[in-house]
């Protein structure tokens, strides 16, 4: 590849990331922790794209400033590379989870390894193990310096095991196919590693973050800005495909008793916190390949497969657990109250809209006979 080829694969690349921050800007305002590393990744990916054409610029030229320049630009690649990796596999990890305290427990471990090639890379700017600058600047990948990819390649092959034991856990994350990604990213990087003189490694990175960002943009229309929980777009799909399958499925409908005197109590900044804390709960509590959605206002919906009412009655025993758990630790000024209506219907001979209809009525039901109650006491 000639230098005018490098120049124009990493100006389109730097072009294409630029493109993807400006039409990202909204999303990137949630300022979420995933979002904030889908950023960093991106002005990585950009400094890698120009340092990789700076680098191959000057590569050879006799100037005395090539020399500094060289090393340390062909450092910063090296470490970009690690670098992005690891980020890679934090933002799988928390789209994944969404667990930062997940993030806490093990990633100062899994982060050893970026750790200590960061270190080693320092040393190299003194040493030239991994690569080095001839007296003529001209740069050279020396033997040891391909185990600089044993990292990257991990992180990269772990962000794939995360993916996997996550899909055998819930059985869905089609909303966060790593594959838009990992494809280019891994030909790209082959090409680049075993064929020196080729510059399109990091372009491919390029691809996989817009790649990826378009593919995420359909998750945006299923969730619910507050609560981060699947709206009821989404539960109406989910329905839908259940009926095509003919499948049995259990569910919950849950309404927060009281929720209008919490607004009126304490403002509604309190109220949506106490929404906040009931999608928690319920996270809590509902099984691993169970469905929660925010139905509408105070109103939540669980979707489990189920073939008998002992596990859906299962479910709601553990939300009545987590519940009494939260009223008597949380220390919030107001107590929560769930009423729960539940049905078990084989979507094969009755309607999505009967299902619901069921749990509906079953917890309103259950919504009069609390409030009878507590007008009586």
């Amino acid at each position: 590849m000639n230098l005018e080829s490098i120049i124009i694969t990493n100006c389109m690349g730097c072009a294409i990331l630029l493109i993807l921050l400006i039409s990202s800007y909204f999303v990137r305002q949630r300022r979420t922790s995933e979002d904030k590393i889908f950023t960093l990744m991106i002005f990585l990916t950009i400094s890698a794209c120009m340092g990789e054409m700076l680098t191959y610029m000057i590569d050879g030229r006799d100037r005395p400033w090539v020399y500094p320049c060289a090393l340390l630009g062909n450092t910063w690649l090296y470490f970009a590379n690690i670098a992005v990796s690891f980020l890679w596999c934090l933002y799988t990890d928390l789209r994944l989870y969404r667990s930062e305290e997940r993030i806490r427990r093990y990633y100062k471990w899994i982060g050893l390894p970026a750790a200590v090639f960061t270190v080693v890379l320092l040393l190299n700017l003194r040493m030239q193990f991994l690569f080095c600058i001839d007296e003529n600047n001209i740069y050279h990948r020396l033997p040891v310096g391909y185990l600089y990819y044993i990292p990257t390649v991990g992180y990269l092959a772990y962000s794939i095991v995360l993916r996997y034991r996550y899909y055998l856990r819930c059985h869905r994350d089609e909303f966060f196919p790593i594959w838009m990604f990992m494809a280019p990213v891994l030909v790209g990087a082959t090409v680049q590693g075993l064929v020196y003189g080729i510059s399109v490694a990091w372009c491919s990175v390029a691809l996989g973050l817009v790649g990826l960002y378009m593919s995420l943009q359909n998750e945006l229309s299923y969730l619910d800005p507050l609560t981060r929980l699947y709206n009821r777009s989404y539960l109406d799909r989910t329905l839908q495909e259940m009926r095509k399958r003919g499948q049995h499925v259990g569910g919950l409908m849950i309404d927060v008793d009281y929720f209008k005197s919490i607004n009126d109590r304490f403002g509604h900044t309190v109220g949506d916190q106490a929404l906040l804390d009931v999608a928690q709960i319920l996270r809590s509590a509902i099984p691993a390949k169970a469905i929660l959605v925010r139905f509408a206002g105070d109103e939540f919906v669980i979707l489990q497969r189920a073939r008998d009412s002992r596990e859906i009655e299962q479910t709601v025993q553990a939300v009545r657990e987590a519940l009494s758990c939260f009223n008597q630790s949380a220390g919030r000024p107001y107590e929560l109250s769930l009423s729960i209506g539940t049905a078990l219907e084989d979507l094969g001979q009755v309607s999505a809209d009967a299902f619901l209809s069921d749990m509906d009525d079953r917890m309103y039901e259950m919504k009069n006979a609390t409030h009878h109650q507590a007008a009586i006491s």
